[in-house]
């Protein structure tokens, strides 16, 4: 996972494309489920998926003008700024990631269209974003929360991943000398 090659040089831009094709993907799933919420649903709506799921997950229909999961209800433009700066940061480094460096790019790409759906196209033009998906004892969330989320996740998986492989590689060495 080591983002930095030694000798440094900007990834091909074929390697690059698959973060952007995630963010996109991500962005036009997420603004898609927001618009068939917003005409298809009255604020405050829930609708129940299915009689056996009737406790546990639903749609309801809110608004949420804080971060995922309904933190910081205040922080409007601190939030726009703060993800127009995250993208900017995940473009800047996806160009340096090295080639076959694929899963980073998909968790990046995922967490890149989330902040861009949530923060840089609904907050900005709507200024609330809509939430819908409902599972219970949890806070209603959408399709772009759910990609960051995945996105740490991926990240954070990634990151054991390494960590095992690095411990297993400095313990085959230190075994190795006299």
């Amino acid at each position: 996972m080591n983002p930095r090659s030694s000798a440094r040089s900007t990834a091909p831009l074929r390697s690059q494309l698959l973060l952007y094709g995630v963010a996109a993907l991500a962005i036009v799933i997420d603004q898609y489920t927001k618009a068939l919420v917003r005409a298809g649903m009255f604020l405050g709506e829930t609708i129940v998926v299915h009689p056996a799921l009737r406790n546990i997950f639903d749609l309801t229909y809110i608004t949420n003008t804080g971060v995922a999961f309904g933190m910081f209800k205040n922080g409007g433009p601190f939030i726009i700024v703060l993800a127009a700066a995250v993208v900017i940061v995940i473009i800047y480094f996806n160009r340096d990631l090295p080639s076959d460096q694929h899963w980073i790019r998909v968790a990046l790409g995922l967490q890149m269209g989330g902040a861009i759906g949530n923060n840089l196209i609904d907050r900005p033009l709507r200024g609330s974003v809509v939430d819908f998906l409902h599972v219970h004892y949890w806070p209603v969330f959408n399709v772009a929360d759910s990609c960051i989320s995945i996105g740490v996740v991926i990240m954070g998986l990634l990151m054991i991943h390494e960590a095992r492989t690095v411990n297993k590689t400095n313990k085959s060495n230190v075994e190795r000398q006299p």
